[in-house]
């Protein structure tokens, strides 16, 4: 029998063996899984994001149709958006039970429909020149046509800037990368087969709004909506690779229950993606300030511009104050032949004062 003083030895001894190699039961900090440098996880389903995706595309091309002279129909749009009177080419989407309307942020839906009713009565011009206080088709010194109401705003653009951001981007922060669908009381142990846990298919869902390859940002084909739009201003901001990262650090931590990870992995998409929508509206503000002498072109980029800064309001804990996004939006103004170099470029820096973008605010 082991004497009390050798027992006490060995109970120091094991004490020490237990913190060098930190595998003590008390330790439950410490989880050690392999982070894969792509999106190929088991169980993996996000087939509705992707089927909003193509509707989104479908619609885009439709209303752009309106650049060549069509006459466009609010109803077909408003079908596409919501998905009724299969409204699609791709007949697999009139099926698929899937919409962008009801994906979109609930104050803003009608919005959208307005802005279908403004391409519609735009098209009436039956593709006349547009002149300030005239619908019409511009025309830029090379000869490609945009589609503006009087005012010289492109609704295509705001239809397709917004809905990126009033349905994919408020979808994946304010839903799926949220307590309530990736947070600590969502099921994470109950495989269902094809489509992982509940907390690995909200978080594969979230993945499939970023419109990105499962090999991005090493395979740059075929990107969507905002990851195509995160390629653009990577050169200033590394957002392929921060985003691309936590996107993978975030679904690897959920596979090997390390909630410390995952939560650290959300964090980070939920502030890059926002500096993402506020580096794309420097972008296309950068642009209509290049090309403030051709009318076409800056409506066209003030139009995408619009709807980048219109997104910003659509994550609840944004950094851009409500009193700056009035700003910005103002110094936009309601009619584009009648913003300025300066308002454009007050409008950069209040936006780049909020997200601390000086420094590259020249190079978007």
């Amino acid at each position: 029998m082991l004497s009390k003083l050798n027992s006490k030895a060995l109970y120091v001894a094991g004490l020490a063996l237990c913190t060098f190699f930190s595998s003590c039961s008390d330790d439950k900090d410490e989880v050690s899984y392999d982070v894969p440098t792509t999106y190929n996880f088991e169980n993996v389903n996000y087939s509705g994001q992707t089927d909003r995706i193509s509707m989104l595309n479908e619609l885009d091309a439709y209303v752009k149709t309106g650049n060549n002279g069509a006459l466009l129909d609010a109803r077909k749009m408003k079908n596409m958006y919501a998905n009724t009177n299969a409204p699609f080419s791709e007949a697999r989407l009139n099926t698929s039970g899937k919409q962008l309307k009801d994906k979109t942020i609930l104050s803003a839906q009608s919005l959208f429909e307005s802005y279908f009713d403004a391409a519609a009565n735009a098209s009436l011009s039956a593709g006349t020149p547009a002149l300030k206080g005239k619908a019409g088709l511009l025309n830029t010194a090379e000869g490609t046509k945009y589609l503006v109401d009087a005012n010289g705003v492109e609704p295509a653009q705001i239809i397709q800037k917004g809905l990126m951001g009033a349905v994919f981007y408020f979808q994946a922060v304010e839903s799926y990368l949220t307590e309530a669908k990736t947070g600590a009381a969502v099921d994470n142990t109950a495989i269902t087969a094809g489509e992982g846990t509940k907390m690995e298919h909200h978080f594969d869902e979230a993945f499939g709004y970023f419109g990105a390859p499962v090999d991005f940002p090493a395979n740059l084909n075929n990107l969507k909506f905002w990851a195509n739009y995160s390629n653009k201003v990577n050169p200033s901001t590394g957002s392929n690779k921060a985003l691309m990262d936590a996107f993978l650090k975030g679904r690897a931590a959920i596979s090997a229950k390390d909630m410390k990870g995952k939560d650290e992995a959300i964090a980070t998409i939920r502030t890059e993606w926002e500096k993402l929508v506020a580096a794309s509206a420097i972008l296309e503000l950068n642009l209509a300030k290049t090309h403030i002498a051709d009318q076409a072109k800056k409506s066209h980029y003030l139009s995408e511009a619009m709807g980048f800064v219109m997104s910003l309001k659509f994550k609840s804990d944004r950094k851009i104050t409500d009193a700056q996004h009035q700003a910005a939006m103002a110094k936009l103004g309601a009619n584009f032949y009648d913003t300025t170099a300066a308002d454009i470029n007050a409008a950069i820096d209040i936006i780049s004062a909020a997200y601390n973008m000086d420094s590259i605010k020249s190079q978007l």
